[in-house]
């Protein structure tokens, strides 16, 4: 195995900032003035020149150094000889795992696991992953409407044990590898036209933000609501009367003649006439408020794509 020298790629320079073309590293050793070889290439085939010279430009070369001389020492001067920096017993790093090769440089899982989500600013099909959109996945020959692939099989059974309610062709069988197996293509979480929310529990007691949001993959919510009877604030309403119903019949009651009590009538103004009520009914007419439409019930809102990791 071998490790990388860290001033691969480094320019070195005078005090006035310039470039020291011609600088020289000389390897050694830990401890001794005893030369070591050192490589271009991660394998360890070809061998460097030691002392090792900057190019045109002041910058040393990409450096590897075999792992088993497992410190090193390093000289490095200007091209008369002044010493620079002169370094000792240096660790020699290198990958933690064996092989002949270089390792991959990064674990396509380190980031990204199998089922996690990635909101991306663009369309279609994306590698190592299907589009939340309500679709299906399954084997090469189920038929799967999104992906129907082998490298679906990760994420098939991810997501029949992650949530029961996904549908599976055929009905569910005993086990996640038993419908893949089938041949049974399994469907998609759809995010279409769906913002994305926390469980209202997830792992604690429920906040009651969304009540009932506790299932996985549960939907809720509508682009628009009408406003129930009991939903509606209380208010007014406008109201019209018709006007009072008068009676003329000639004579005016004084002490209560016309009721038994006594009294006389006598004529108005020598006509005769009096005016009463009579008992009688008013016409009300309320007024409608509103027109009974359903309202916008949307946030504001961006449209992505929402991928899924195979």
């Amino acid at each position: 195995m071998s490790g990388f020298w860290p001033s691969s790629f480094t320019t070195i320079q005078d005090l006035n900032g310039k470039p020291i073309v011609g600088a020289k590293a000389y390897f050694y050793a830990a401890g001794t003035t005893t030369p070591i070889e050192v490589y271009r290439d991660y394998g360890l085939t070809t061998s460097h020149p030691n002392p090792l010279e900057t190019d045109g430009y002041g910058r040393f070369p990409a450096v590897f150094l075999d792992e088993a001389d497992d410190f090193y020492r390093v000289r490095v001067t200007t091209p008369g000889g002044t010493i620079l920096y002169d370094s000792d017993t240096i660790p020699i790093i290198g990958p933690t795992e064996g092989g002949g090769s270089p390792p991959a440089p990064v674990d396509p899982n380190a980031l990204m696991k199998t089922g996690d989500l990635k909101a991306r600013y663009g369309e279609g099909f994306l590698d190592g992953y299907v589009r939340g959109n309500g679709r299906s996945i399954g084997t090469a020959t189920s038929g799967a409407t999104e992906r129907a692939n082998s490298d679906c099989q990760a994420l098939y059974e991810f997501l029949w044990n992650a949530d029961p309610n996904l549908a599976v062709a055929g009905g569910r069988g005993a086990s996640a590898n038993a419908d893949w197996s089938a041949n049974k293509p399994l469907d998609l979480p759809d995010f279409r036209g769906r913002a994305i929310v926390g469980l209202d529990d997830m792992g604690n007691i429920a906040a009651g933000v969304i009540t009932g949001l506790t299932d996985l993959g549960k939907k809720v919510g509508a682009q628009t609501h009408t406003l129930t009877i009991s939903e509606m604030p209380v208010h007014d309403h406008d109201v019209t009367c018709s006007e009072e119903v008068t009676e003329l019949n000639g004579y005016n009651d004084i002490g209560g003649a016309q009721t038994g009590g006594g009294g006389s009538r006598v004529g108005l103004g020598g006509s005769g006439t009096d005016v009463f009520t009579l008992a009688h009914d008013h016409t009300i007419d309320v007024k409608d408020k509103g027109g009974g439409a359903a309202h916008n019930n949307i946030q504001p809102s961006l449209a992505i794509t929402v991928y899924i990791r195979l």
